[in-house]
């Protein structure tokens, strides 16, 4: 993450960035329009695709050759596992997830790996690590599930063209959704009589705009309060409760929003050129049970986990015990693809161990008599506290700073408030409360206010799928937890003034650049 910050700001086409909005977008669509007016759509294609392939090289030339060998190679392979086996496939398939998860696995866990055994060994080493190409966690599990389609014979006939644009397309090339071949290689097939469609235009951009928002107005705002206390909390002895709720809450929403805005950007910019791409998020906070919470939050990824790990090892077909271990071994294998350190290892373990203790749960008798208003509230309360405990570790630097914040956030190091609150309420300080001047990152009342309003807002406003219902369907909507809303976008001047609204507002932000949490993955 620190290699994209040190970027300088001109290299670094965020979505959220004056050269993708005003420059590259503009120039995309044209020559796609140009393209397919002159030429037809495979030219368009065409032009897309190299769009993409340059839109990933802004960042670091250095690094196209990789991907381009990797789309190459694995096309290649691809062709060779659609074709009747010889008893060769599955020499070619082992061949492909190794050298797949091989370069995954060299560029980003050879040194957490080498430094780790060094520490073991007592010997001194010092190595540095390997920079991370962008996407590449998520280009590797696109091209994984295009050799296990191929592998099972649903990948005929597709083009080079075709894959190196399902791989490269700049909405998804970075941080996802991790499409699979069918729910996107079809769509390529199709024919039609113009480049752009206005009900994709208007339902992509109003997507954009969403998206925008949430991350230049929202997530950025809470993220100021994230920093200061998980970037030093491995240097201090204590952090007070007040410090630490803020910061883990705001943690919490930066986190929700800021991966709801790519995932509603992405969603919006594959429509602008006709294309559906799955759905990614689905409102993970008003989940009842951790279960639910991963059907909704980076679905893709779920499935991805489940459909080629967790099937594959046995799933629930050798007995409770090996379904237990099998999900474990999943979660903590998921944890550890966010991120090469024993945090998001923690908190793959931490997400396992909440759904076993889930699944075992619903086996009682006692789940099938808290119902009710008390009922829902009360898995939602426990939910979300083993969500916000889970993004304690996914944050921090350390385990020991995870820690240290958890037990500030449990009143361990002290309860404490403003002194001036001790002045007009004397009962604090006999219920055991001292005064505090200097804080991390609590500055008020009002403060914790707007962390409670915007998670109030989070909790009951329909997400972008439920708003786009009937003007947009995701390519795996079949799997979403598909919830009506009321509220639904219409092409009218009522959206379309709440859409510039939104727009406008975001685009004030401008100035203030921030990468997206999941280019770090």
């Amino acid at each position: 993450m620190s290699q994209l910050l040190d970027l300088p700001e001109a290299r670094r086409m965020l979505f959220n960035s004056t050269i993708f909005l005003f420059v590259f977008l503009p120039i995309c669509m044209l020559g796609f329009g140009v393209a397919f007016r002159k030429w037809g759509l495979e030219v368009a294609w065409s032009w897309l695709a190299a769009a993409s392939v340059f839109f990933y090289g802004w960042w670091n030339p250095a690094h196209i050759p990789l991907l381009l060998i990797s789309v190459t190679s694995n096309f290649w392979l691809g062709r060779k596992l659609a074709q009747p086996d010889q008893g060769q496939h599955r020499w070619l398939l082992t061949a492909g997830v190794v050298v797949n998860l091989g370069l995954l696995a060299w560029y980003k866990y050879w040194h957490f790996i080498a430094s780790n055994v060094a520490s073991w060994l007592s010997l001194n080493w010092e190595g540095a690590a390997l920079e991370l190409p962008l996407g590449i966690s998520f280009y590797t599990f696109h091209q994984l599930t295009y050799l296990l389609h191929c592998r099972a014979g649903r990948a005929e006939g597709t083009t080079f063209r075709h894959y190196l644009l399902y791989v490269t397309f700049f909405p998804q090339l970075i941080a996802g959704p991790i499409v699979r071949p069918m729910e996107m290689l079809p769509q390529l097939r199709e024919r039609r009589a113009q480049a752009f469609r206005w009900e994709d235009l208007s339902i992509g951009f109003t997507l954009l705009s969403l998206g925008l928002f949430k991350k230049m107005v929202i997530a950025d705002h809470v993220a100021q309060w994230v920093g200061p206390v998980f970037d030093q909390g491995s240097h201090l002895e204590s952090i007070s409760m007040l410090d630490a709720w803020v910061a883990v809450l705001a943690y919490t929403l930066q986190l929700y929003y800021d991966f709801s805005a790519y995932s509603d950007m992405a969603l919006g910019l594959a429509r602008v050129f006709g294309v559906n791409l799955p759905g990614n998020f689905y409102s993970p906070y008003k989940a009842q049970s951790i279960v639910d919470f991963w059907r909704r939050w980076h679905i893709t990824l779920s499935l991805f986990l489940r459909d080629y790990l967790y099937i594959p090892l046995g799933g629930n077909r050798k007995g409770e015990f090996r379904r237990n271990v099998n999900l474990l071994v999943v979660m903590i294998i998921g944890g550890f693809w966010h991120g090469a350190g024993w945090t998001f290892g923690v908190w793959g373990l931490w997400h396992g161990a909440a759904l076993l203790i889930n699944h075992a749960w619903m086996k009682t008798s006692w789940s099938q008599k808290i119902n009710g208003a008390f009922g829902a509230i009360s898995s939602w309360g426990l939910t979300f506290l083993t969500i916000i405990i889970g993004w304690t570790f996914f944050r921090a630097h350390d385990l020991k700073g995870a820690f240290i914040i958890l037990k500030g956030m449990a009143g361990f190091s002290g309860w404490e408030v403003p002194s001036a609150w001790l002045e007009r309420m004397g009962f604090l300080q006999t219920l055991g409360f001292s005064g505090r001047s200097d804080w991390l990152v609590f500055e008020s009342p009002w403060q914790v206010l707007q962390l409670l309003a915007l998670l109030a807002a989070t909790l009951c406003l329909p997400n972008a799928i439920q708003l786009a219902s009937g003007s947009l369907t995701p390519s795996n909507h079949a799997s979403l937890p598909l919830q009506p809303s009321r509220w639904r976008w219409q092409p009218n001047l009522g959206w379309a003034c709440l859409t510039g609204l939104m727009l406008a507002v975001a685009l004030l932000h401008l100035g203030r650049l921030s990468e997206f949490l999941y280019f770090q993955f």
